[in-house]
């Protein structure tokens, strides 16, 4: 009779001071090995990624006291010794205490790893933002984007035509100067073009980076696979282009795909599959003109188009709107329904999708051929919800999962992972990704 083999959650959580000269090492540090329960929240539509971590109160955490070798008086077995390079001879005391509300204070470095049977992964790196001490002991936490939160970003205005993420991040504006924070090796080989940037108020990096989420550039950290152990990288997602029809982010060898089997890797799922008829999907360009405000064209199928008849065209455009009231000049051309007569076309019935144009002053004209070709590759046929794994691959935002369903195979696919929320503890080691965009069928 053989037995299965049981997988043993194991945890290993780290706090204390961040080394003045690298942030990334905790000196001074405790360990902390249970936990009653454990939440980490990252999406790469946010720079500030969150987690939650509630202890029972009478916790047991270690610390490594290290001093000069003296062993008088002292448990020996609680004592090693380790002989440093330049020949001095250093003593490592090990104690234990019970986790109390001076346990922790704000502003401490926390590092979250987790794991089965003994095998642990980073998970999460960042600050002690808050914590109460009620039934539980909680500290709330923010990734390692909190040191951007506490640096001023200089005040300085880009060209009209606009500037691209480099030049702000570490070229002519360089607001990444003395954060500890460089861009990711993958984003740097892009040109990610961006609008008119205008710093004359007290602004913080992370208020800019976080500004830009609006116009669907999103910034995220990401660790950089040539640098392990050092801080994460401000990594980059353009914009929707005019041949893709989801953000598109930089890749190597840790984005996957990762090969997630329904009756092996999923403990849960709520996903549907969504079948839009694309004779009432309409999607909605918007674009930054010249006079830095946005401009809107939508384009929806024209339900009199016949392929047999020369000249019958194949989408139209509704609900246009006009680049400036100054000059009043229309956006749409000029058969777009309602640009001049500001007559809305009621597309309530519709499913509507959203483009942003990566261009800063196109033209209306510009701005109907990237929507129209978005649309041509807009996927109708894609999932809504969310599915929950099992710990096993413990993954990061931003990166691709292949889903195998045998008994649903429309299901079947590659997808971009949105979000993730991490759970940890007495209900077992769960992650829920939310992945709105299928890349492709399998």
């Amino acid at each position: 009779m053989s037995m299965a083999m049981m997988d043993v959650l194991c945890s290993k959580i780290t706090i204390g001071n961040a080394d003045p000269s690298n942030p990334m090492k905790i000196t001074n540090g405790i360990e902390i090995t249970e936990v009653h329960r454990l939440e980490i929240n990252e999406s790469y539509k946010k720079l500030i990624g969150t987690a939650k971590v509630s202890f029972p109160k009478g916790t047991v955490c270690r610390s490594t006291i290290i001093g000069t070798i003296t062993l008088e008086g002292k448990d020996a077995s609680r004592i090693t010794t380790e002989v440093m390079h330049d020949g001095v001879i250093i003593e490592k005391r090990s104690t234990q205490q019970l986790l109390d509300e001076t346990t922790f204070k704000v502003g401490q470095r926390i590092n979250i790893k987790l794991g089965y049977n003994g095998i642990l992964k980073n998970m999460f790196d960042g600050y002690i933002t808050g914590y109460n001490s009620d039934s539980m002991l909680e500290i709330q936490c923010e990734n390692m984007a909190y040191k951007l939160k506490l640096k001023q970003a200089p005040h300085f205005e880009t060209p009209v035509k606009g500037t691209t993420v480099n030049e702000v991040l570490e070229g002519k504006y360089n607001i990444l100067k003395d954060t500890g924070f460089k861009i990711h090796s993958d984003t740097k080989k892009c040109e990610i073009h961006i609008g008119k940037v205008k710093v004359t108020d007290n602004f913080t990096v992370a208020d800019i980076l976080s500004e830009w989420s609006k116009y669907k550039v999103y910034c995220f950290l990401k660790y950089d696979a040539n640098d392990e152990g050092d801080m994460p990288a401000i990594a980059v997602g353009r914009p929707y282009s005019s041949s893709k029809a989801q953000p598109v982010f930089p890749e190597d060898e840790s984005t996957g795909p990762y090969r997630i089997i329904f009756n092996e890797h999923v403990a849960q799922s709520d996903l549907k599959i969504v079948k839009t008829d694309p004779k009432f999907l309409a999607v909605t360009g918007k674009a930054l003109g010249t006079d830095e405000k946005f401009f809107e064209v939508t384009i929806r199928l024209n339900p009199e188009y016949d392929p047999t008849v020369t000249g019958s065209k194949q989408y139209q455009t509704v609900n246009a709107t006009q680049i400036s009231k100054k000059t009043h000049k229309v956006t749409g051309n000029t058969t777009a329904a309602g640009a001049a007569t500001k007559t809305k076309v009621d597309l309530s019935t519709y499913t509507i999708a959203p483009y942003m144009s990566p261009h800063i002053g196109i033209t209306s004209d510009q701005l109907v051929e990237e929507t129209t070709e978005y649309f041509r590759n807009y996927n109708l046929n894609g999932i809504t919800g969310n599915v929950t794994i099992f710990g096993d691959f413990g993954l990061p935002p931003a990166v691709q999962v292949e889903l195998a369903d045998n008994r649903n195979p429309s299901k079947n696919g590659v997808y971009l992972v949105e979000e993730v929320t991490t759970n940890f503890g007495i209900g077992g080691y769960r992650q829920i990704l939310k992945i709105p965009y299928k890349l492709k069928s399998t």
